[in-house]
């Protein structure tokens, strides 16, 4: 599956179009693009599986792998392997990597996008807020889902604060089977 956004060409092919059709269905806004700083047209995944629904497609099986991506970053190896486990209980559903510290997920994101990142707001190099802050503000990371964990007390306004930035703040310890649900929800799963 194409993360980081299908081509014109990519999609034509899919659809057994020409590249000026795929082109002219963008600019018709019957396909949802973002342009790249080069000036080239790309769709997200979701997008593009939106359109080929709508538009009687049919979806091609290596489109529809349903494994989702998680990340887990932080840097007590304890809650790394607790949050790993939550997962792999559903490995059908997802695959997890996990990580130190933000830069070094940042770092993996270009070239590996997640779906789901499970993030410390209390990291070395990078803490989960810087994180979550570059993350929020890329147009081509806009699907990823953000969950905040912290053993920090957080006041009402710190709380109000992280949900602008994540799409969930869980305390440590979590409570598996609440966190497992949540991440299904934001997930569309």
């Amino acid at each position: 599956m194409n993360k980081k956004g299908f081509t014109t060409f990519q999609i034509s092919k899919i659809c057994g179009v020409y590249p000026t059709t795929v082109i002219n269905w963008i600019n018709q806004g019957k396909l949802k693009a973002y342009v790249t700083p080069g000036g080239h047209h790309r769709v997200t995944y979701e997008e593009l599986i939106s359109f080929l629904k709508e538009y009687n497609f049919p979806i091609p099986k290596e489109l529809l792998t349903t494994k989702k991506k998680i990340y887990v970053v932080d840097d007590d190896e304890i809650f790394v392997k607790l949050v790993s486990k939550i997962f792999l209980k559903k490995k059908d559903l997802f695959d997890v990597l996990t990580f130190k510290d933000g830069y070094e997920a940042l770092m993996n994101i270009k070239k590996d996008m997640p779906d789901l990142v499970v993030i410390d707001l209390v990291m070395p190099v990078m803490d989960g807020p810087t994180f979550c802050k570059k993350i929020k503000s890329e147009e081509e990371f806009k699907n990823i889902k953000i969950i905040a964990v912290t053993g920090e007390v957080l006041t009402e306004a710190r709380t109000a604060e992280l949900k602008k930035i994540t799409d969930g703040v869980f305390k440590k310890p979590i409570e598996p089977e609440e966190f497992l649900k949540f991440a299904l929800k934001i997930l569309g799963l």
